[in-house]
């Protein structure tokens, strides 16, 4: 059975032949391979340096975020209500500091990203040769897996669902599975209300020319926001404000070189595209080629991704991955099963070998280039013996480094003062905005002036500087670390 099948798989009938063990022990030795790849990762130390960092001290804070940061006035939702209402829940009740939360985040979501097709297909081991083979072809991409961050749950939703088209169609007025399917999308898109974004799953049914599909799925998407809203508790403010956060992360004019890294445009992944392609004349070598083979949803819905990816690099990695790992997995296991009888021994072999190499390549930490420890030049703030160096109870915290927001929010989430700029800079007040940007493009005194003019003496300004003490006016500066600078205006 292949994405290209317009029936669905047919369910299993007991025969000897699915009795025995072997299908079972495949399943089982590919399962434990995968569910050690997020363990070997945190086990060499891996932290990630960005938002994990912030949801697990936004856990513990207990604070809404106009407590920690200073917000545009229409901005009124959390980011993330559910995953933030996830990790207050395992805060409470384990005990678990900051720390233990990024921890938590990493393998929990990963195994939420690798696993459940483990159970979905009829050949675990052809999930686990296209995780392998998806690894070798573009490892930056699967580094993403481990990033502990909840979009990891929107693409874990969209390997479900696509593995779904597959088995139980939507077209096939299967109502059981479509009101799954939204019970699925409401709980991710309460943890992630990135909800719009699966209208590109629709756009690729339609492409394929499965009307009742495209259709089924935009029900079940309406339907999920719907459940999403509820569990907000407001539906119109929950959509209302996801749609506000897209339109201002995206829709507010950014100067070159100011973006983060995957908000820009990605670069077609070659290597992938060569993979693909190899293994398409593969299939015409084996006298098995067929137009549906890439005329399906799944397919579709990867190759939008990957040509949205020339203009944001996160549509291919979050979007076009998931749907790219679920074909390769369908292509293997049409192989498999052409070579392979259900209880051939041979079975076991090939789930070994594709399960450790799913966990070497997935968890590999190639040069000490993948899994970085980042780097925490802010944390010589928090020392006891430079307490003055931070702001006052309700004071505020200036700066044009993303990364002071990060570390210090994430070993101090009870700080009395708030940040100037947090994890998305689009949320802060148009004015802060402007200037945090003309900092980012020009960094000269004169690009400070309108947060100096405006900091009170419980404010402070903190930059990092490697020429000195910065030449800013109206501030006494303190040196925290060789290149760490502390400003604050004078008292009176």
């Amino acid at each position: 059975m292949t994405p290209t099948d317009s029936s669905p798989e047919p369910v299993a009938v007991p025969t000897p032949e699915a009795r025995s063990v072997v299908p079972l022990a495949a399943r089982a030795v590919v399962l434990l391979f995968l569910t050690l790849i997020p363990f070997r990762i945190v086990s060499e130390g891996y932290v990630p340096g960005d938002d994990a960092l912030r949801h697990a001290a936004k856990a513990v804070s207990g604070r809404d975020w106009s407590e920690v940061l200073v917000l545009r006035s229409d901005v009124t939702m959390d980011s993330h209500p559910g995953w933030h209402a996830l990790l207050g829940v395992v805060h409470r009740a384990t005990g678990a500091d900051a720390n233990a939360l990024v921890l938590f985040s990493i393998v929990a979501l990963y195994l939420a990203l690798v696993l459940p097709a483990v159970f979905l297909v009829r050949r675990p081991e052809a999930w686990a040769l296209a995780l392998f083979v998806f690894g070798v072809l573009d490892q930056r991409v699967v580094t993403r897996f481990a990033s502990g961050r909840p979009f990891v749950l929107s693409m874990a939703a969209l390997v479900v669902l696509c593995v779904l088209l597959v088995r139980v169609p939507l077209d096939r007025h299967r109502w059981r599975t479509l009101a799954g399917v939204a019970a699925l999308l409401g709980v991710v898109a309460w943890m992630h209300p990135s909800w719009h974004l699966f209208l590109i799953p629709v756009f690729a049914c339609l492409l394929a020319r499965r009307w009742g599909l495209a259709a089924g799925l935009l029900a079940a998407l309406l339907l999920g926001v719907l459940i999403a809203g509820t569990l907000y508790g407001n539906p119109f403010e929950f959509v209302e404000q996801s749609l506000r956060h897209t339109v201002l992360a995206f829709g507010t004019p950014a100067p070159p070189g100011t973006l983060v890294s995957e908000f820009n445009p990605g670069d077609g992944a070659a290597e992938v595209l060569v993979g693909v392609a190899l293994l398409l004349l593969w299939r015409y070598a084996r006298g098995r080629w067929r137009v549906g083979v890439v005329d399906n949803p799944i397919f579709l819905l990867a190759a939008t991704g990957w040509l949205l990816g020339w203009v944001v690099v996160r549509f291919w990695s979050d979007w076009g991955t998931p749907a790219l790992l679920v074909w390769l997995a369908y292509e293997f296991q049409e192989v498999l099963e052409e070579k392979l009888p259900v209880k051939s021994a041979k079975r076991v072999l090939v789930a070994f070998v594709a399960g450790l190499g799913a966990l070497l390549v997935l968890s590999g930490n190639l040069r000490g280039q993948r899994f970085l420890t980042p780097d925490k030049p802010y944390l010589s703030l928090l020392s006891p013996d430079v307490a003055s160096v931070l702001p006052d109870p309700g004071g505020i915290l200036y700066t044009d480094d993303m990364r002071v927001f990060f570390q210090l929010f994430y070993h101090d989430p009870t700080a009395p003062w708030r940040y100037i700029i947090g994890y998305e800079p689009a949320l802060m007040p148009p004015d802060d905005l402007d200037t945090f940007r003309t900092t980012l493009s020009r960094r000269t005194p004169s690009s400070f002036e309108p947060w100096t003019k405006k900091m009170k003496p419980e404010d402070r300004l903190i930059l990092q500087s490697t020429q000195g003490q910065p030449l800013i006016e109206g501030l006494e500066w303190t040196q925290v670390s060789p290149t760490v600078w502390s400003g604050r205006r004078p008292r009176r």
